[in-house]
């Protein structure tokens, strides 16, 4: 005789093969006639097994999204790093960043990634610090000639800043291999410079005259001289060596973590 609605419980892995069969094709009392049950307990399960998978498939999807959430933050803050590598500047974190840098951090402690990102920050700062002296140096070489002091003077001091941001711009690009400006004739420059020179000031140039002008290129090639033989422009340059090195390895290290687009390990923040 059937076992009749409410006999016994029927585990959950048997409703779940009942309703494979009644979504297959098989009818109720079908199902009910093999396995010796009443079509009434077979029916009422099958509903079970219903909510059972649909409940199943709402979590599944819901923790899918969490995931995809999750992975998302995590390459944002890949994103965030290419960035800043890619403008040269520190990749230091704080606030929410700082908390999900972290989580990216227990997800993958042993990339090269942290070292290399130790090394791009300590070059960065060291460049600061460079710069910085480079630029203490060159005002006291400013400030304590006075020819130069005089044409300042004729510019309402404004030469001296201009002077200084040449100087150190050339300072800067010549350290990294790049051409600079040539101090040698600044009427050319000036010309060949267009927008970038009156944005940089250098229009404060165009009110001197020709002897001014001539002592002017005169001392700016002596001063850049002296810069680029100075110990700082030499430790500079091994900075932007170090520094293009690291570049060039950070990159391609986080290209491949944001092109994988799943970060592989796990943290506190992971849905499961």
């Amino acid at each position: 005789m059937p076992k009749k609605k409410g006999d016994i419980s029927i585990p959950s892995e048997q409703r779940l093969k009942w309703l494979r069969r009644y979504e297959d094709g098989d009818s109720i009392f079908k199902i009910a006639t093999d396995t010796g049950y009443d079509h009434r307990t077979v029916k009422k399960h099958i509903e079970l097994a219903k909510m059972e998978k649909e409940l199943k498939d709402e979590r599944s999807i819901v923790l899918r999204n969490a995931l995809e959430h999750h992975f998302s933050d995590l390459l944002n803050i890949v994103e965030i790093v290419i960035t800043r590598v890619n403008a040269d500047r520190a990749v230091e974190f704080t606030g929410d960043e700082k908390f999900l840098s972290d989580a990216l951090l227990r997800h993958i402690p042993r990339s090269p990634i942290w070292p290399l990102l130790r090394r791009w920050n300590s070059c960065i700062e060291e460049i600061a610090q460079l710069t910085d002296k480079m630029r203490s140096s060159l005002d006291l070489t400013l400030a304590g000639d006075t020819e130069l002091k005089a044409v300042n003077a004729s510019t309402d001091g404004q030469l001296f800043r201009v002077m200084d941001a040449l100087l150190m711009f050339n300072a800067v690009e010549r350290s990294r291999g790049r051409p600079g400006l040539d101090v040698k004739n600044l009427k050319k420059e000036r010309r060949s410079s267009g927008l970038w020179a009156v944005s940089c000031g250098f229009a404060e140039f165009s009110d001197l005259g020709d002897n001014d002008l001539k002592a002017l290129e005169s001392a700016l090639t002596r001063i850049e001289s002296d810069l680029q033989a100075s110990k700082e422009f030499d430790e500079l340059k091994d900075n932007y060596r170090r520094l293009a090195d690291t570049q060039a390895k950070l990159k391609e290290e986080l290209r491949v973590i944001k092109w994988k687009r799943i970060v592989p390990g796990r943290c506190r923040l992971c849905p499961i």
